[in-house]
């Protein structure tokens, strides 16, 4: 049984029913635009949709061949009885199969929640729990690591892509006739995505299908995509950065991507991966560039452009991008609720590494003050994007009634501090919620952060606000330290630092040396845990 139009080539032109985003700066979604018509069905069957590495060479997944997957897989989901809106949750590294359960679900009707591969026990629980979801679809590892950290799997029907459990969910799909997609629109959800838990149990965030159009903008990050791009992300696709721009963003350009998830990252392995596989362009965490300079060699192939994003890249990891990978190196700045706002591009004539970048064109973003006022130019303010916008959250999950609660009000405030500097671009002051205050100065810790990352001796910083009577708060430093302990003279450095790059108003008081500092699961530093330890 066939599906018309959608298998053999779509008859109905991408261009008549969706808006070709790269030329305008409105990115409103047509009422029936949906992410799997724009970023698989209007794609030509024949071209590369996935790249993985083979025995002797490349091995070339095709957009057809996801596509005949993507309506079998959906129609086993509606055999296993999930109907339109009910939750489907993926458990899977970046991968063809993960790619193809992406859309299988998407096609059914369904939502689907992309849960981190490295989270375990009581955090995939909790998103199992809270989303209601009734199919889980993991292999053989993932059940292997759920079972092991006593992640209850009793009341959610298990499916897996290598047959660990059951039969495969291929052999499955082999044995049914295919499902047209189902009958959607735009602000129709697609997608529950759980935030990191910087504070309390992981939220849940539902976007629509329209949250594909609303990346748009970001295409200007990566150097506008290009015929004969490739692209390479190290994020993983349970997280809203690495699914759209890792797989959603360059599919709806037509760009295939790599499928590559080692177990344990390997520095060097993965620049020789990405030169032999043809990427030319990346997104890659400060995190994977502070590894790759560590590694101390440079990609045998340079990339066309270079995006880096969910944590701040310092000047050094800036810095050695260009020198060894590079070109374009760009940043981009967003969240769960709403991601790919603000960032660099050579396109549009905006790049400082002293700044986050520039709001992407398609966006409304303003400094908001705590009473909702727009902050004078060179004044603090909390980072707001106007709504409507297709990127933003659809609304928040509510998981004890199943329902999905919208955004009130014009804005949506992001928790996360800025102030204009050099025009449009904004300069990042860290967490709304994190702010020190300190005899009237609002003081953003990532800037002091920084400073004390200049110093030879410190691997890792943080800063945070303790109360104090006087000052209101006063600023106290947490340092990771490469060697030795951390000496009076040391001390005295890392205060001067802070002194010179930010101002005496922001000089530690308090300086301490600790082994790791602790962290969300994306890598942001929980400060609320250096100020009240857990017990």
């Amino acid at each position: 049984m066939g599906t018309p139009g959608l298998i053999s080539g779509s008859s109905r032109p991408r261009v008549s029913r969706l808006i070709d985003a790269r030329h305008t700066h409105d990115w409103q979604p047509a009422a029936d635009y949906t992410i799997t018509e724009d970023a698989l069905f209007s794609r030509d069957p024949g071209a590369v949709a996935v790249l993985r590495g083979g025995i002797n060479a490349p091995e070339e997944v095709t957009f057809g061949q996801i596509q005949r997957a993507a309506v079998r897989i959906a129609a086993v989901l509606r055999s296993r009885g999930i109907n339109p809106g009910d939750r489907v949750v993926l458990y899977l590294d970046p991968s063809v199969e993960a790619a193809e359960v992406v859309f299988g679900v998407l096609v059914a009707g369904a939502v689907l929640v992309p849960v981190p591969r490295l989270l375990t026990g009581t955090s995939v629980a909790h998103r199992l729990v809270d989303s209601g979801a009734t199919v889980l679809v993991t292999d053989g590892p993932g059940l292997d690591r759920l079972e092991s950290t006593e992640c209850s799997l009793h009341d959610v029907d298990v499916l897996t892509v290598d047959g660990s459990r059951g039969p495969r969910l291929g052999d499955l799909a082999g044995r049914v006739d295919p499902l047209a997609p189902a009958p959607v629109r735009s602000s129709e959800p697609a997608l529950l995505m759980y935030t990191s838990g910087t504070s309390g149990p992981a939220k849940g965030i539902v976007h629509a299908h329209r949250a594909l159009l609303g990346h748009a903008g970001v295409d200007y990050a990566f150097e506008l995509f290009r015929p004969g791009d490739v692209y390479f992300g190290t994020a993983d696709w349970g997280w809203i950065g690495g699914l759209m721009l890792g797989l959603l963003v360059p599919w709806s350009f037509g760009v295939p991507v790599v499928a590559h998830r080692p177990q344990r990252f390997d520095p060097g392995a993965t620049l020789d991966m990405m030169t032999r596989l043809g990427v030319t362009t990346a997104f890659l965490p400060a995190s994977v560039l502070r590894m790759f300079a560590e590694h101390g060699e440079s990609a045998p192939r340079r990339l066309r452009a270079v995006v880096t994003g969910g944590e701040p890249a310092g000047a050094t990891e800036l810095s050695w991008a260009r020198h060894h990978l590079s070109d374009a190196v760009n940043k981009a700045y967003g969240q769960t609720e709403a991601n790919a706002l603000i960032g660099d591009s050579a396109v549009l004539g905006s790049v400082d590494d002293e700044t986050m970048g520039a709001p992407y064109p398609g966006h409304r973003i303003a400094l908001l003050d705590d009473a909702g006022i727009r902050v004078a130019p060179g004044e603090v303010g909390e980072i707001a994007l106007g709504l409507p916008d297709p990127v933003a959250l659809l609304g928040h999950w509510d998981g004890s009634s199943a329902r999905v609660v919208p955004p009130s009000g014009g804005w949506h405030r992001t928790g996360d501090l800025a102030r204009l500097s050099h025009g449009r671009r904004l300069e990042y002051l860290g967490r709304a919620d994190d702010v020190i205050k300190s005899r009237g100065y609002r003081i953003g810790p990532a800037e002091i952060e920084e400073a004390l990352k200049c110093h030879p001796q410190v691997l890792d910083a943080a800063a945070v606000g303790l109360p104090d009577r006087e000052m209101g708060q006063q600023v106290k430093a947490f340092v990771h330290l490469a060697t030795g302990e951390l000496t009076e003279k040391i001390a005295t450095q890392l205060r001067e630092l802070v002194t010179a790059a930010v101002g005496p108003h922001a000089r530690p008081r308090e300086i301490e040396a600790v082994a790791t500092l602790p962290r969300t699961e994306t890598g942001k530093i929980r400060r609320r845990e250096l100020v009240s330890p857990p017990t």
